[in-house]
């Protein structure tokens, strides 16, 4: 019995690692696909393109998804930039609330929206196929 438990440890690192080259592998050979929107790099450019809405608030991008759109509630983080999920439930109390995806990046490297104007405050973009958004990481 004792022989089985170090054997069953050592699987389970190799399973572990081996899934965890599997998901670097990924992401470093293509792009990132999280709910609505890609991720991809080139150099050190990031660009996040997105079927949802883009919308801008207070300094801040956030995407919503279109209806029936597969939602993550985890966070990600790829190179410089972070997507923060957040659900905020219908404001009566009934029926569907809304999945926000937030974008923020570490300190010192800022979010450029490409193929529109530039953002005002309350801006709303419905029609992402011809943007995406930036960052220099």
């Amino acid at each position: 019995m004792r022989g089985i438990v170090p054997i069953v440890v050592i699987i389970l690192i190799v399973i572990v690692a081996i899934a965890t080259g599997v998901g670097v592998l990924e992401t470093a050979t293509g792009p990132t696909t999280y709910s609505c929107m890609t991720i991809s790099h080139q150099g050190n450019q990031l660009t996040l393109k997105t079927s949802g809405l883009v919308h801008y608030v207070k300094a801040q991008y956030y995407v919503t998804c279109n209806e029936g759109s597969t939602l993550p509630t985890n966070t990600l983080t790829t190179s410089c930039l972070t997507i923060t999920p957040q659900y905020v439930p219908s404001s009566i109390g009934v029926g569907v609330g809304t999945n926000y995806f937030y974008l923020s990046t570490t300190s010192g490297h800022a979010i450029a929206l490409q193929g529109a104007p530039a953002p005002t405050n309350g801006t709303e973009i419905t029609t992402p196929a011809a943007i995406s958004l930036s960052v220099s990481c």
